[in-house]
């Protein structure tokens, strides 16, 4: 009876095919570096400040003009204001209005930075921030 031979050269090349095969999968891990072409934590922080800025300025002069606040986001964008760098870094903003129109609560947010003002009348009312990555540049605003 003849039976086949294993093949004994893949006993030989097992170690070396099982080192290649591991560093063919490492090898782009342990290189990849990140392209450094997104937004620092700080400049993430410092587009929601402004971004919070912006709405308040925004509901401030809506406010003037109409007699109460607006819980529309485009009714506060001024070609000028910079608003749309800001949201375009993945920032999101939450309006919200009081039946009568008086008082606006805003919340700007990120992967920063959260932060809330609301207003009734002309008052400031609550303020209210948190870090959510912290890192360099990172802080809640002085209120």
């Amino acid at each position: 009876m003849h039976y086949p031979q294993p093949m004994p050269q893949l006993g030989r090349f097992g170690p070396v095919l099982l080192i290649g095969l591991l560093l063919l999968i490492l090898l782009p891990l342990l290189t990849h570096r990140s392209s450094g072409t997104g937004l620092s934590n700080s400049e993430k922080a410092k587009r929601t400040q402004h971004a919070l800025t912006v709405v308040d300025r925004g509901e401030q002069r809506y406010l003037a003009a109409h007699g109460r606040y607006t819980d529309r986001l485009a009714d506060l964008l001024q070609a000028k204001s910079g608003l749309g760098t800001d949201l375009a870094a993945g920032l999101t903003v939450q309006l919200d209005v009081s039946t009568d129109g008086k008082t606006y609560i805003a919340r700007i947010g990120g992967d920063v930075l959260s932060l809330v003002r609301s207003r009734t009348g002309t008052a400031l009312g609550v303020e209210g921030c948190l870090v959510l990555k912290s890192g360099s540049g990172v802080t809640c605003p002085k209120t």
